[in-house]
């Protein structure tokens, strides 16, 4: 079973972006690496970048700045590309068509260097709390059923492996 960490300051850079403005889409990239066989950790959450265009039912990424980014923290901190979040304005989490769409394409594109990519959608629940789902693209495109929240990241694995 595949499970996905968030250390608690990557929560947090996810929740300010969406408290930010909650009756838009927002999102960015995942980074971080993996901790083992079907465990991977994301220590950082980026936004979606200066030119992104934000709707309230999509989110179209600063692809250009994403890409710069990814460079520069593989660079800096060993980190890896995960996947991507992006929030819905709506209370349902489930990953739309074009969602579904969006992390097959990225799956191939080389600067992403990611064959199993992760998908979280974020959003404000009827309390106002930040709720999360976790998708995998591997053969399949699944649930990750364990998503959890850690204080403390371990430290990377020498030559450790992302999806």
């Amino acid at each position: 079973m595949a499970s996905l960490y968030l250390t608690r300051k990557a929560w947090k850079q996810i929740e300010q972006a969406v408290r930010k403005r909650p009756d838009l889409e927002t999102g960015g990239i995942l980074m971080g690496y993996s901790l083992g066989e079907e465990e991977w950790l994301v220590t950082y959450a980026s936004g979606p970048g200066p030119n992104a265009i934000h709707q309230p039912h999509s989110i179209m990424f600063d692809d250009q700045y994403l890409f710069q980014l990814i460079k520069r923290q593989s660079r800096r901190r060993r980190w890896d590309y995960i996947g991507d979040w992006h929030s819905h304005t709506v209370r349902r989490l489930s990953p739309s068509k074009a969602d579904r769409r969006t992390v097959w394409e990225k799956a191939s594109q080389s600067i992403y260097m990611s064959t199993s990519p992760f998908m979280l959608i974020v959003g404000l629940d009827k309390r106002n709390e930040l709720r999360a789902r976790a998708f995998l693209l591997d053969e399949a495109f699944r649930e990750v059923k364990n998503l959890s929240l850690i204080d403390r990241p371990a430290q990377p694995p020498r030559g450790g492996k992302s999806p």
